[in-house]
């Protein structure tokens, strides 16, 4: 039986230190991470670097998407003229392909959304 992938999505720099141990505790699982810095996702020359990451969302069983307080690179794709990010496009791309989605949003960013919502 193959293992289950998990594609870890966010912002890369900021959360970086999250994405290493996420990448850890999969493997400890005995699944197998997924992530773009660790050569998981074969790229090409006929399209865009995160074209290929969307693609590769056909090919995994869980995307988990982390929130931090950062935007990140947009999407080159526009979608009925908003623009998104590319961690925000591969949540769309998981969620229309339904696949199973855990999404852990940063302690500070959330207290910061609270804050808002009052």
């Amino acid at each position: 039986m193959a293992k289950p992938r998990i594609f870890i999505s966010s912002t890369f720099y900021d959360l970086r230190q999250i994405r290493i141990e996420l990448d850890k505790f999969i493997e400890s699982m005995g699944y197998d991470p997924v992530r773009n810095e660790e050569g998981d996702i074969p790229y090409g020359k006929d399209d865009e670097l995160q074209m290929y990451c969307y693609k590769e969302i056909d090919n995994i069983d869980i995307l988990i998407s982390v929130i931090g307080g950062r935007y990140g690179s947009p999407s080159v794709i526009e979608e009925k003229e908003k623009e998104y990010s590319v961690s925000q496009r591969e949540l769309k791309t998981a969620y229309k392909q339904n696949k199973q989605i855990f999404i852990f949003i940063e302690k500070n960013v959330y207290t910061e959304y609270e804050t808002y919502v009052m």
